[in-house]
C-alpha cells in the first residue's frame, strides 16, 4: 500500500512549480528566519524551488547545511558553490566535509505524507537513518509543492515525522490527528489518498 501511495504522489501533475514556489518561499523564510543552524535540500525538479530562501538567510548570516550522501544515508555538509549533479539527480556542493555543528531545524522534501505526520519519501530511507542517528531532535518541517496526504496507516515505523507541513496553501502543525481536510486538499490541486484510488 505504502508503494501504490508513493506511486500515486509522484504521479500527480505540478503545474506552475515557479508561482507555488515563490508562495512556499515566503512562508519558509518567515519560518527559518528565527532560527541559526538549519539544514535545507537542493530541490529537484518535482520539488520547492526554495534556493532563493537559501540565499537570502545565507546573507543574514545564517548557518545552512545540506545532505551530502554517504553510504545509506547522508552527512551534513555546509552548504556553498558550485553544487554538481550527482547520484540519483541529487545535486551537492563540492565540500566533503562533515559539519558537527548542531541543526535547530530542519526542512525536508517529501513524496507524501500520512495523516499522523509521518514521511513518505522516495523509498530509499536516507532521511530515515540521518535523523535515527541524531543524538538531539531539531524541529522538523516537511516541504511539498502540492499536497499528496493519506489518512491510511501506509508509513512504517521508522519512517520520521514531522513537527509542521506547509504545501502550497497548506501548513499544519502536528497537534492533532485530523489535521488534513479533503476540502484544504482538493482545492489545493492535491491529492487525499484512500483505498478507493
Amino acid at each position: 500500500m505504502k508503494n501504490k501511495f508513493r506511486k500515486k504522489c509522484l504521479d500527480k501533475k505540478i503545474y506552475n512549480r515557479y508561482l507555488l514556489s515563490k508562495k512556499i518561499s515566503k512562508e519558509i523564510y518567515n519560518l527559518a528566519k528565527n532560527y541559526k543552524n538549519i539544514l535545507f535540500f537542493i530541490p529537484l525538479k518535482n520539488e520547492p524551488d526554495i534556493k532563493g530562501v537559501i540565499n537570502a538567510l545565507r546573507k543574514e548570516k545564517k548557518n545552512i547545511f545540506v545532505p551530502f550522501m554517504q553510504d545509506l544515508s547522508f552527512k551534513m555538509v555546509k552548504y556553498q558553490l558550485p553544487i554538481k549533479k550527482k547520484k540519483f539527480s541529487i545535486f551537492e556542493p563540492v565540500n566533503k566535509q562533515k559539519t558537527l555543528q548542531k541543526i535547530d531545524l530542519a526542512i525536508v522534501p517529501v513524496v507524501g505524507i500520512t495523516q499522523n505526520f509521518q514521511r513518505i519519501g522516495f523509498g530509499r530511507g536516507m532521511y530515515d537513518r540521518f535523523f535515527a542517528n541524531l543524538k538531539y531532535k531539531p524541529k522538523i518541517v516537511f516541504l511539498q509543492l502540492t499536497p499528496c496526504a493519506t489518512k491510511l496507516n501506509v508509513a512504517d515505523k521508522f519512517d520520521i515525522k514531522a513537527d509542521e507541513y506547509i504545501s502550497f496553501n497548506i501548513r499544519r502543525k502536528n497537534e492533532r490527528f485530523n489535521n488534513f481536510s479533503r476540502f484544504d486538499i482538493i482545492r489545493s490541486g492535491g491529492i487525499l489518498y484512500s483505498q478507493k484510488n
